[in-house]
């Protein structure tokens, strides 16, 4: 039967079109190249090209050949560098948010990671803020999640990146309810019965998933006065400036927002709502060490939110 050396012989005879420059090519002379086709030939008992043309010409059994080296060639050469060149290979590391608000200063950190790492590929799982919903059959889709829930399971690492506080976003217009707006400045902080004269700003996701109902509005028994389901920080902010409603984000992510006398921000309750932010991912993933790679980088963007402040 038929060798590689013999379908690189025959893509090199198709490309120069006659012997002898085939021969210059492959670095062999024109009578042994001559011979070695003669030779196939005489293996297959057919000939694979018609003599004395020029450029050559194959018959159709040279031309199944011929088709058979253009397919499989390439795929020799990239299995031959792959393994000869391991380093080269690229793996992928999926990451899911369970929290809106952190895209805004993840993306930086993870588009930085991806320079200075190009032999990993990040993909953001962007259909998951529910850690249940990380899982596909009892495993991770994601190789980390960050997410500011933290739950006991085996053999998960909950890795802290930082501490918030929660907050509400007033705009500085805010005078629809004069009497609402002086208690509150008064105490320096809004109790939950102050949101049934509000309109609440909330990322699309259900009461039971977001922290103002879970751990300000539910357990005190009260309801804001109209909820707006908005899709992104950013629209939410302007929505709040534009005396639409009020918002509860992250401290850092209104700090700089802040600063230019769009809004104020207000605790929520006496004590506030403090939360963790963590990163959470397999002690046995096979994308542990490029995690832990990732992560120092995370907790130092995260640290830098406030000294930016």
């Amino acid at each position: 039967m038929f060798e590689i050396k013999h379908l690189k012989t025959l893509t090199t005879l198709a490309t120069t079109g006659n012997i002898r420059k085939a021969a210059e090519e492959l670095f062999s002379s024109q009578s042994a190249l001559s011979h070695q086709i003669k030779d196939l030939e005489l293996r297959l008992n057919t000939p694979l090209f018609i003599r004395n043309t020029s450029p050559v010409e194959f018959t159709d059994s040279g031309k199944v050949l011929l088709n058979l080296a253009e397919e499989i060639l390439p795929k020799i050469k990239l299995a031959n560098n792959a393994l000869k060149s391991p380093q080269l290979t690229t793996s992928t590391l999926k990451i899911a948010i369970a929290c809106h608000a952190c895209f805004q200063w993840l993306l930086p950190v993870t588009s930085h990671f991806s320079q200075q790492n190009s032999k990993v590929e990040l993909e953001f799982i962007d259909e998951s803020f529910d850690i249940n919903k990380t899982k596909k059959h009892g495993e991770d889709k994601a190789d980390i999640l960050f997410t500011d829930e933290k739950l006991i399971e085996e053999d998960i690492i909950y890795q802290e990146i930082g501490q918030f506080e929660v907050m509400a976003i007033i705009s500085n217009q805010e005078s629809s309810n004069q009497a609402l707006a002086d208690e509150a400045a008064a105490a320096a902080y809004l109790l939950p019965e102050h949101f049934s004269q509000l309109t609440l700003l909330t990322y699309p996701l259900p009461p039971e998933q977001l922290d103002i109902f879970k751990l300000f509005l539910t357990p005190a028994k009260c309801k804001p006065h109209k909820v707006k389901q908005v899709t992104s920080s950013h629209v939410m902010l302007q929505m709040v400036s534009a005396n639409m409603g009020v918002a509860t984000l992250p401290d850092w992510l209104v700090s700089s927002a802040t600063q230019q006398s769009l809004f104020h921000c207000m605790r929520l309750g006496e004590t506030g709502i403090h939360k963790k932010l963590y990163a959470r991912y397999n002690k046995k993933s096979k994308q542990l060490a490029m995690i832990e790679k990732l992560l120092p980088e995370a907790i130092r963007e995260f640290a830098n939110l406030y000294t930016r402040q």
